[in-house]
């Protein structure tokens, strides 16, 4: 079907859930036990920047079967998904049911869109930033210097209780990474690096200050690559009195450190993967273990500061012991949580064709591609071995009780000591009760840059 005259209606969706809580817990999946912190990602970034840029589409997001049916009832020309690998089989589940419903055209996208299956469930396929595409159907473009930031939000919440302590605001202020490292596919998803609209952005600080959020949450894979960017990203955060969350490499921290932390940065998170030199070399990290080390010495001594690490187990050449002692090195250096993730091989990245090559890759079930499983022949450690390793690691260098207690000395309890009333009023009144108030599933967009008018359900900043 060729629906590029039509003018057609297109829903874009997301994978849709099992249960009325099955979102991902990007903080409590790397906890075991209670009391833990839970963020839960009800929203899709990559949905919402396509109808931030390409208003005639409409989204859905992480619905239930049952919502997701009805909402076929309106009659799509196009259904497209944005999904991960994890979410395969419900993604071919819910194409089948699209067609069942009258649907001309199916699409794909996300990370998930890489794997060589996806060309056989769907009719069409985009890699890397679909909005000038999507924008094409449509009959108009949208250039990579006119892509416009949308409002999205995530809460973080103490489980038992679902006690909402502050809400981040996010962003995605880059496209793309200029590293290779050997695991991830960002360079084979998005081969075009560019920086989004710094007038869209400035938007979306706006609104969220005004709707009392305290925190903001980059996404970007690396901050900080595009220097000149990053600066006048970090004075408006700065400007607006933000603190923020940031991920990049450790010599880039290391640049920028004392001008971030006065701008604002707050929560700093590293790829530390592993404290053996050799093994970050294998994976082609780019990154020195001293860098870490010195790292960890100068946010330790930053007050209100809550450091994060991304961290790996499962390499070749480790065995489990040699991984627990790994771990340990890493605990020592006094990270207040960490990451833990299993080594898994991706389609079209190196380590997807290296591990297949040397080792075979044996386990193709798609709900096992969420960094927890052992899904290749690993030569030292068997499938079951590595789940408890998993789980002893988890233990090591993520106590629930000690994560909290460091969310209060040192994020809250530092911060108080180094601004005093103004944190207490801030952080532990006003925050959490603007975060009660706020619908993170709620829909925010608005007009283009430069349109004088509103549409319905559009927000005026």
């Amino acid at each position: 079907m060729d629906v590029r005259s039509t003018n057609p209606r297109v829903l874009l969706t997301t994978s849709y859930r099992r249960a009325p809580d099955d979102y991902l817990d990007f903080l409590g999946g790397s906890t075991r036990g209670i009391p833990k912190l839970s963020s839960p990602w009800r929203v899709s970034p990559g949905l919402r920047f396509i109808k931030q840029n390409v208003p005639e589409v409409e989204i859905l997001e992480y619905p239930l079967w049952h919502e997701y049916v009805a909402k076929l009832k309106e009659g799509w020309d196009v259904v497209g998904f944005s999904f991960y690998q994890y979410e395969i089989d419900e993604i071919e589940r819910m194409a089948e049911e699209a067609r069942r419903h009258g649907a001309g055209e199916t699409w794909a996208g996300n990370f998930g869109a890489l794997d060589d299956k996806v060309r056989r469930i769907v009719d069409r396929v985009f890699i890397g930033p679909a909005e000038d595409e999507i924008a094409q159907v449509f009959g108009y473009r949208v250039r990579e210097d006119e892509f416009e930031h949308p409002a999205m939000m995530v809460h973080v919440s103490l489980i038992p209780g679902n006690i909402r302590h502050f809400t981040f605001g996010l962003l995605y202020t880059q496209r793309g990474c200029p590293y290779k490292c050997a695991f991830c596919q960002t360079p084979a998803f998005d081969k075009r690096i560019f920086t989004i609209n710094l007038e869209s952005i400035d938007r979306v600080l706006r609104y969220y200050k005004k709707v009392g959020i305290k925190y903001v949450f980059p996404l970007d894979e690396s901050l900080g690559v595009n220097a000149a960017f990053a600066d006048r990203l970090t004075r408006l955060f700065a400007r607006y009195g933000f603190h923020w969350w940031a991920q990049t490499r450790a010599g880039i921290f290391l640049r920028h450190f004392d001008e971030w932390y006065e701008r604002g940065l707050r929560i700093p998170a590293i790829g530390v993967e592993s404290l053996s030199q050799d093994f970050l070399d294998s994976i082609n990290k780019n990154q020195n273990v001293e860098e870490t080390v010195e790292f960890a010495r100068r946010t330790g001594e930053k007050a209100g500061m809550f450091r994060f690490a991304y961290y790996m187990i499962g390499y070749e050449d480790m065995t489990a012991e040699e991984t627990v002692q790994d771990a340990a090195k890493l605990q020592r250096l006094g990270f207040d949580t960490c990451g833990v993730n299993v080594i898994t091989p991706f389609p079209r990245t190196p380590l997807w064709y290296e591990l297949d090559a040397r080792y075979g890759i044996f386990d193709r079930s798609y709900r096992h591609y969420k960094l927890k499983h052992l899904v290749w022949n690993h030569p030292r450690i068997s499938p079951g071995e590595m789940q408890t390793l998993l789980t002893t690691v988890i233990n090591l260098l993520n106590s629930p009780l000690d994560i909290y207690r460091k969310v209060f000395t040192r994020l809250i309890w530092g911060g108080l000591r180094d601004r005093k009333p103004r944190l207490l009023w801030r952080d532990l009144v006003k925050s959490p009760i603007a975060s009660l108030l706020i619908d993170d599933r709620n829909q925010v967009f608005f007009p283009k840059l430069g349109s004088a008018t509103l549409k319905a359900g559009e927000a005026q900043p």
